[in-house]
């Protein structure tokens, strides 16, 4: 038998194994993966809380590397709702472990007599003593006050949201904090903003503004703005229906990142 005849059977064996390796990995990953999303369900909320003379209706959007959007509506009493959007830093199970823990110190703070700038400080102080070093999470809180119309605000380097005026006006809601995580001693302020009657707030995660096309563009706010403007008069449900269409449709279904996202129209 010739010296490559007899080497055959060993290079077969070699390559079985590794094929059985990298499906071993693949599999692994999958699971690693799947465990994320079922942690992430876990935490997002089944049903919207509504307040009278608002409709607030939500989306989620995972992408296929399991990332860690969080967003709430918490009911607080005393004709108030927190509106909570986030996005931790990373992917998998840890980015998951992060959010939940995001979770339960959001609900332990968040309470109708606490301004955002102070949840945040909050959170912060608990996160910072609590994450890896150079691990992070991104915010969005709102305190809507439903008998005055109003919502404070704080962004704690999270993406800022859009309101779009009953009369087509549009407005990005500005901020500048800092993350929640890396440096226990960042303060935080709240911004007060009075809503009308027509009026759209759309908060969302940069998943939805850096999904991507297949030539790298990406959804942006422009596009979303011409989206919430096409059917701002329809309702909350209508507006975060067309606005998940649209980026889908743009992206082609392929999202890098998870996209999540929070409508709040006035009635």
């Amino acid at each position: 038998m010739s010296p490559t005849k007899s080497r055959r059977p060993n290079l077969l064996s070699k390559l079985h194994s590794r094929v059985l390796l990298g499906l071993g990995v693949k599999q692994r990953a999958t699971d690693i993966t799947d465990e994320a999303h079922r942690i992430q369900m876990r935490l997002l909320p089944n049903q919207t809380p509504q307040l009278p003379g608002f409709q607030i209706a939500c989306a989620w959007q995972p992408s296929k590397d399991a990332s860690a959007d969080y967003f709430d509506v918490l009911p607080l009493g005393e004709g108030k709702l927190g509106l909570c959007i986030a996005d931790v830093s990373g992917k998998g199970t840890p980015a998951a472990l992060l959010m939940s823990n995001l979770q339960a110190s959001l609900k332990t703070f968040a309470a109708a007599d606490v301004s955002p700038s102070a949840l945040c400080s909050q959170l912060n102080a608990v996160l910072s003593d609590n994450i890896a070093p150079g691990r992070y999470v991104s915010l969005f809180y709102a305190l809507l006050d439903g008998s005055a119309r109003t919502i404070r605000y704080e962004s704690a380097g999270h993406c800022l949201p859009l309101l779009v005026r009953a009369d087509g006006s549009i407005q990005i809601l500005e901020a500048s904090s800092g993350v929640l995580g890396l440096f226990s001693h960042w303060t935080y302020n709240d911004q007060d903003l009075l809503l009308a009657s027509g009026d759209v707030l759309v908060m969302m995660t940069d998943g939805l503004l850096e999904a991507a096309d297949r030539k790298g563009d990406e959804f942006g706010y422009k596009r979303l703005i011409a989206t919430v403007l096409s059917v701002r008069g329809d309702g909350a449900h209508l507006v975060r229906q067309r606005v998940m269409e649209e980026v889908t449709h743009f992206c082609g279904d392929e999202f890098a990142d998870d996209a999540s996202l929070i409508v709040l129209a006035v009635e």
